[in-house]
């Protein structure tokens, strides 16, 4: 398989956690390096996992070898670290169109585009979407935004409304799908989500 439309990662550690995001480019000749702006990484080589987030295709996860080294590239200044990465194995690829969703219970304060403020709870999101309760009246095709920290990392999300159902408790549902989604946010929604499915999966 080859990357279509990739321009970013996440690299991960030989114990299986996140070591660092990087910036893809693909070679000429087809080849894929990574360009790492975190300066706490010290060359090696080894074997070990990277999200591939291609606009594409999805999110495809890869067994990869990475030769980590200094950036020798004019962009040394903001990214001190690159690495050739050779593609062994595809593991796996999660299409856009058939994301992984997880249940979450995240409080959220959402603000619609007329200035109006309300609270919901976001029952399951995907990188695509997500399904909140709230007490609030929507329409569907109504755009609101919100903020949320993933792992650390604080995101401004926008979402529309798709379809309404009865949320319980006297309120209301919505399915909703994200729209204008930084590839940053994206990729840290994944993240999120993948983290929660591996817990779920050791729990079984």
């Amino acid at each position: 398989m080859k990357l279509r439309d990739c321009d970013s990662c996440l690299v991960y550690g030989t114990d299986n956690r996140p070591l660092a995001r990087a910036r893809v480019a693909v070679t000429p000749n087809g080849g894929v390096q990574l360009f790492f702006g975190n300066f706490k990484l010290y060359s090696a080589r080894f074997k070990t996992f990277v999200d591939f987030y291609d606009t594409q295709q999805g999110l495809i996860r890869c067994y990869c070898e990475l030769v980590v080294q200094r950036n020798t590239y004019p962009n040394k200044v903001v990214e001190p670290w690159m690495a050739d990465c050779e593609l062994i194995e595809v593991y796996d690829v999660f299409q856009r169109q058939q994301d992984l969703r997880v249940k979450t219970h995240i409080g959220a304060d959402c603000r619609m585009e007329d200035g109006q403020f309300f609270v919901a709870t976001i029952r399951n999101i995907s990188a695509g979407g997500l399904y909140m309760v709230t007490s609030q009246v929507l329409k569907v095709g109504d755009v609101f935004s919100f903020r949320y920290r993933f792992d650390g990392e604080l995101c401004q999300l926008k979402a529309k409304t798709l379809r309404v159902s009865p949320g319980g408790g006297g309120g209301f549902g919505y399915g909703c799908k994200f729209v204008g989604l930084s590839k940053d946010a994206e990729a840290a929604v994944r993240k999120f989500v993948f983290a929660k499915q591996r817990e779920k999966s050791r729990r079984m």
